[in-house]
């Protein structure tokens, strides 16, 4: 079971963590719950040997499971991503994309069924003075540390990402004690009342 990014969300707040991505980013497309690895890579501005040939290069890789996160794309002047990139990545099995920048072609992201996040929608493509600094190794984006390989969720509600999967199963508890409440308010009880099927779990989660 993957447990709702808002679980997520709230099980690292109470624990004193971050992880959560958004905002800043936001949907171009969203799905029901998506539970992949990331796969880093990271822009900088200027034009660089490669360009973007790297970025290229990775779509090509067996990408099955991956969600694809593409930091520092806020260097582009127009979108890092788009319907070309959308359609390599599924070729190549990848389960998202996260982008930190600007995206376009969002009617084809819901055609093809890939979920996207970013930080803005742009006309222009990414230009000619940015390129791809750095595949696979750790990056950051709003302050949240990811490494290649991390667990990535995704879902209706946001995207959350995580150190280890050790997170689910605290974050699966959190889920059912959420729903015990709802049940109970479904049923007649007070908010005081149902809530104490949601007050022992936060009490055991949360960081001292």
């Amino acid at each position: 079971m993957v447990p709702p990014t808002t679980a997520i969300a709230d099980v690292l707040q109470l624990k004193g963590l971050n992880g959560w991505l958004s905002p800043p980013l936001r949907p171009f497309y969203r799905s029901q719950a998506v539970l992949g690895t990331a796969r880093t890579i990271r822009v900088a501005s200027g034009r660089g040997d490669d360009g973007l040939k790297p970025l290229h290069r990775l779509l090509d890789e067996d990408l099955e499971g991956r969600v694809i996160v593409v930091a520092g794309a806020q260097a582009a002047m127009g979108a890092m991503w788009g319907e070309i990139l959308t359609r390599a990545a599924l070729a190549s099995g990848a389960f998202g994309a996260l982008v930190e920048g600007g995206v376009r072609d969002a009617d084809a992201f819901r055609d093809l069924g890939l979920p996207v996040w970013a930080l803005n929608e742009a006309t222009a493509g990414p230009g000619p003075d940015v390129h791809i600094a750095e595949v696979g190794e750790p990056v950051e984006i709003s302050g949240v540390r990811i490494c290649d390989g991390n667990p990535v969720v995704m879902d209706w509600n946001g995207v959350v990402a995580l150190e280890s999967t050790d997170m689910i199963g605290d974050a699966c508890a959190y889920a059912d004690a959420e729903e015990e409440v709802v049940i109970a308010l479904r049923d007649g009880a007070t908010l005081a009342e149902a809530y104490q099927y949601k007050a022992e779990v936060v009490a055991k989660l949360r960081h001292p």
